[in-house]
């Protein structure tokens, strides 16, 4: 009988412990780009240690299944040396790419995004300014860039609809009109 069949359905690698397979990007890390930075006070996730417990400021790209969003908690479980990292969110551990965690901008202080809110939550009449988006409705991204609303542009919210759907807000001297979903893929934060 060939040697190739002798072995077969016999385990012939040692165990040596529990391993992490992580999905996405690439082993080589990248340098962070400069212009991520938001403020002082933030960093991307790459440059987190073990054990830290850091508040998500911005995050870019992701999964439906694998989603982190603004103002999430995290605790930093594992590093790797290309940079990926398993974290803690809600009690779910999630393993993000070398990639992701350069693209995800953190803080150690809960108030960098304590202001931060979903654009539906404001009240009429309120002022608001667009910080961010929430980056797990990627369809919305381009729209929102089309219709002029940046990051840093502030706005007005004039009314809403009955049911909630559309929100009205005067955006640059006009008035603009956005669904719950175009609007839910907004984060603002509040203008006194």
């Amino acid at each position: 009988m060939p040697s190739q069949y002798k072995t077969r359905g016999r385990c012939q690698s040692s165990h040596r412990g529990w391993g992490f397979t992580f999905v996405g990007g690439n082993v080589e890390r990248a340098e962070p780009s400069k212009k991520t930075s938001v403020t002082d006070t933030t960093f991307p996730l790459c440059e987190a240690q073990v054990g830290d417990r850091l508040w998500v400021v911005e995050s870019i790209g992701g999964t439906r299944s694998h989603e982190v969003h603004v103002g999430d908690e995290l605790h930093v479980i594992n590093l790797t040396k290309s940079g990926s990292v398993i974290v803690e969110i809600g009690g779910d551990r999630i393993g993000l790419c070398a990639r992701r965690t350069q693209s995800t901008l953190v803080s150690r202080d809960p108030k960098v995004t304590a202001d931060l809110q979903p654009l539906r939550d404001l009240k009429v009449g309120s002022r608001g300014r667009i910080f961010s988006y929430d980056c797990s409705r990627k369809g919305y991204r381009k729209r929102l860039l089309a219709m002029g609303l940046t990051p840093g542009t502030e706005f007005k919210v004039t009314r809403y609809a009955p049911l909630g759907d559309p929100i009205e807000i005067q955006v640059r001297g006009f008035n603009l009109s956005l669904r719950k979903d175009d609007a839910d893929a907004l984060v603002v934060e509040s203008v006194r």
